[in-house]
């Protein structure tokens, strides 16, 4: 089966990703296999200094992968060329749905987060397929509460898996 890819955008303290957890959650109880890809707005590091990975990743090696028994995690350093969306959705590997945190330029079908408490104009594109806020919004697409995530995960199932 093809990966379906829906984004979950909004401001910083917009509720994206308490939305994201509790969507994950429900859809892998219900036997999807889910991946998540966040979007970082800084550098960030996955390892500590000090430890092993990070001082041989820091003296120059291109690409680092950290394992265990339970897990592994890559490391790629590209400093002078950005990881493009498609580059990094192309990186998973047997996952029904990939949901993206962030990435709200992107061509992707996607559902934005508000809160009225941030007091920020609502972004919206023409890749919104719908809204989940805490106050109901004077638009014409599909709106949730934020708070109440089954009936997100129903429309999530339906956009993705009925179209």
């Amino acid at each position: 089966m093809k990966n379906k890819i829906l984004a979950i955008c909004g401001y910083s303290n917009s509720g994206k990703t308490t939305l994201l957890k509790k969507i994950i959650t429900h859809l892998s109880k219900q036997g999807f296999k889910v991946a998540i890809l966040k979007h970082a707005h800084h550098d960030m590091d996955i390892d500590l200094p000090g430890k092993d990975s990070y001082e041989l990743r820091k003296a120059g090696a291109s690409q680092t992968i950290i394992a265990c028994d339970n897990r592994y995690a890559m490391v790629c350093e590209t400093p002078n060329q950005t990881a493009d969306l498609k580059t990094l959705i192309n990186k998973f590997t047997d996952v029904d749905l990939i949901l993206v945190e962030g990435f709200k330029d992107e061509p992707l079908p996607k559902i934005i987060c508000h809160r009225n408490t941030l007091q920020k104009s609502l972004f919206i594109d023409e890749f919104t397929i719908a809204i989940a806020s805490d106050e109901l919004l004077d638009l014409s697409i599909p709106q949730f509460n934020i708070n109440q995530p089954l009936p997100i995960i129903e429309f999530i199932k339906n956009y993705l898996y009925q179209a």
